[in-house]
This record gives structure tokens, sequence and C-alpha cells, in this order.
């Protein structure tokens, strides 16, 4: 399993970032929606180099005030330009990864997960990080043209949707929604990678379910991020 950690989302003078850097596998840098900016992605693109990183352009709704993590009504066509106009800093690259609200609705949304796989298509991307059974995952292999990179999450809480065979991850305004103590998220951690997850039910159970991903994904901006990092690493090692 490969570690992926959303990065570059607060500057290139960012020390945690530069840290990280250098114990991930997959970097997922900010290209402007929700943060980040031209300068930003030419120097973690070069950190990343540095260090044998694969890069992946993080695309988000176009939305800084909140960080990407509000859904934003727009029409097809600006949601494609903001796409177009963020995937520009980084158009070389055939590695995508979605960010926060977006990343979410294209777990749910059909209708958006089309839109966004033909988008995905014009620009002949290659791999999208993604949920396993997300509505864009089961378009991508459906159509057999964009290799689906199944991704979990180290610090983040799962609800688990049974009509749908299908994980979320829990809206961030609830509580317990992020991992904050290191020891929870390396124990859950652990759990991912052998292959299953404690997910919080409606009745407010906890189930240990099966679940599948080849890369596990942590958050730069996360209290816990190098440690967290740290400690992946020596799992995997």
């Amino acid at each position: 399993m490969k570690i992926n950690c959303d990065i570059g989302e607060r500057g290139i003078a960012n020390l945690l970032d530069r840290e990280l850097m250098t114990l991930i596998d997959i970097a997922n840098i900010a290209c402007g929606g929700h943060a980040g900016d031209l300068e930003s992605v030419k120097f973690f693109r070069q950190l990343a180099r540095e260090n044998d990183v694969q890069v992946s352009a993080h695309l988000s709704y176009p939305d800084k005030e909140n960080f990407g993590r509000v859904s934003v009504v727009l029409t097809d066509d600006e949601l494609l330009l903001s796409l177009d106009e963020q995937y520009e800093l980084m158009n070389d690259v055939k590695w995508i990864k979605f960010h926060g609200a977006l990343y979410n609705d294209l777990n749910n949304d059909q209708n958006l997960a089309r839109l966004i796989y033909t988008w995905l298509k014009k620009h002949e991307i290659e791999f999208v990080l993604s949920p396993q059974n997300s509505e864009l995952a089961k378009i991508c292999k459906e159509k057999g043209l964009i290799q689906v990179v199944p991704e979990v999450f180290a610090e983040r809480a799962y609800v688990f949707d049974p009509l749908k065979e299908q994980f979320s991850l829990m809206p961030r305004a609830r509580e317990g929604a992020v991992l904050e103590e290191l020891e929870d998220a390396l124990r859950q951690s652990e759990d991912l990678i052998k292959g299953n997850v404690l997910s919080h039910e409606a009745d407010s159970t906890c189930i240990k379910r099966e679940i599948h991903g080849e890369t596990i994904c942590l958050h730069s901006d996360a209290k816990i991020a190098l440690e967290l990092a740290q400690g992946l690493r020596r799992m995997l090692a």
C-alpha cells in the first residue's frame, strides 16, 4: 500500500509539508481551487522530484474561503471551466485526486460522476484516486479507460450505506469525524492495511467491515500529520 498526502495547501514556507514529502509516495498538490497557486505548484513538484514522489493534481470546487469543503452550486460549464483553469497548472500530469466536497459529491452523485468522467477523458487522465465503490470509480471501471486507485483515509471516520454497499467519510461537522489522537489514527491505519475498518452505523453502533485500498491518505493540515506519516512508513516498511 502506498501513502498519499494532500499537500501544498499552505504555501512554500511550510516546513511540515517539506518534511512530509520525504515520507510519502504520492503528493496531491493543490492547484488553486481550494488552496495553492502557480508558485506553490512549481515548488512542490520540484520537491516531489527530489524525493522520487509521484504527483497528482488536487482539484476542487473553486472555494478558497471554505477550503473546498462545502458543496458549491455551479452550472456544468462553470465547474468544468474551473477544473480546466486548475488543471492548467499541472497539465502534463495524468494523475488526479479531487478534494473535499467535490470528492465526496463524486462518491454519491452519479450525474456529477458522468460529467467529470467526460472531463477526465478529454484530458487523457490515466489514474484517479477514489473510494473503491464511488460513483466516479464505477463509471471509470465501466468504461475501462481510466484506472481507479482505491483510496482509504488514515485519520477520518467512516460511515457505510448498506443499500449502495458504499463507504463515505463521516461529515466533518459530526463529532468523531476526524481522528485527532495519533493512537486512534494508527490503529485505524493498521486495520485499513489489513483490509478492514470500523464503520459508524445509523443506529450509532460500530461494525468492522471489509474495505479495499491501494493507497492510504493523510491530510497535511492534520495536527498529527507528521507523526502519522512516520508511523505509516514504519508499518509499511
